[in-house]
């Protein structure tokens, strides 16, 4: 009952973030970017949620930034589950040197830190939203790639998919009917991981002011930006750093919620025979 009710609760956080970054037009009163008051004003009236250190508001400023950080994550979680997850079907179907290429490049990506890999790829390409999405998905894909080929392999083992191989199907049906569907349970719950892991990547990149413009309205940034007026000004880092936390907290419990829900009932035991 408890595990239902917290699901519930980060079920509603994530559709109240969602909507707000949808909405963000509608819902904002002032301009994200645009000076609307006094510095470092606390909340009032009008500005629920105080003023920044240049007097912009800082309710407009999470809602659009509700938009640019789930958008980004978004996009490196379907960069990394796309690229590792098709690379960790390849290496459960095939064998032979498909495989060992595809575990080779895997593990040597994975012997360099994501977040590094990420940081290596920004040099390269330059700093921006678009580029810290691009970098963060492709650091995530060599680990997506080795856990969804475990998923992967334990449901090309199953004596449905071998009797579907040995009467002629072809692997890229049985890949596209069988294995993927029935490894739906296990990439639920890395698709969930890994978008929380991705949101931590960008917001951590756009705090180390990577994002490019400055001015931009993403959670990462601002916290970045409060971080200098923790003693006058606390509430600057408060609402991001709230946002992040329980936006990742949410994404990972609902996420292992589901997967448990959606687990295969096991099969009952059947009592052994008494006798000597």
């Amino acid at each position: 009952m408890m595990r239902r009710f917290l699901a519930g609760v980060a079920a509603a956080w994530l559709a109240t973030v969602a909507l707000a970054a949808i909405l963000a037009p509608a819902l904002a009163i002032h301009d994200p970017i645009q000076p609307v008051a006094a510095p470092l004003s606390p909340p009032a009236a009008g500005m629920l949620l105080g003023t920044d250190a240049l007097g912009r508001d800082l309710l407009a400023r999470m809602l659009f930034g509700a938009r640019f950080s789930l958008v980004s994550g978004i996009l490196a979680t379907t960069l990394a589950a796309g690229a590792g997850g098709t690379a960790g079907l390849a290496a459960a179907m095939r064998s032979g040197w498909v495989e060992r290429a595809i575990l080779w490049a895997s593990n040597t990506l994975l012997s360099i830190p994501g977040l590094l890999l990420a940081l290596m790829l920004l040099a390269a390409l330059g700093p921006g939203l678009a580029t810290i999405a691009l970098a963060v998905g492709l650091g995530g894909a060599p680990g997506f790639a080795r856990l969804s080929r475990s998923a992967f392999l334990t449901a090309r083992r199953s004596d449905y998919v071998r009797a579907s191989l040995a009467l002629g199907a072809g692997s890229r049906w049985v890949a596209l009917r069988h294995v993927m569907p029935n490894a739906r349970t296990e990439l639920l719950s890395l698709i969930t991981t890994q978008f929380a892991w991705a949101l931590l990547g960008t917001t951590t990149l756009t705090f180390l002011g990577l994002a490019g413009d400055l001015s931009l309205p993403e959670w990462g940034a601002m916290l970045n930006d409060g971080r200098s007026h923790l003693v006058a000004a606390p509430h600057l880092a408060l609402w991001p750093g709230t946002a992040i936390a329980l936006t990742i907290l949410s994404v990972q419990y609902l996420g292992s919620w589901l997967s448990r829900r959606t687990e295969p009932p096991e099969a009952p035991r059947q009592a052994l025979p008494d006798g000597g």
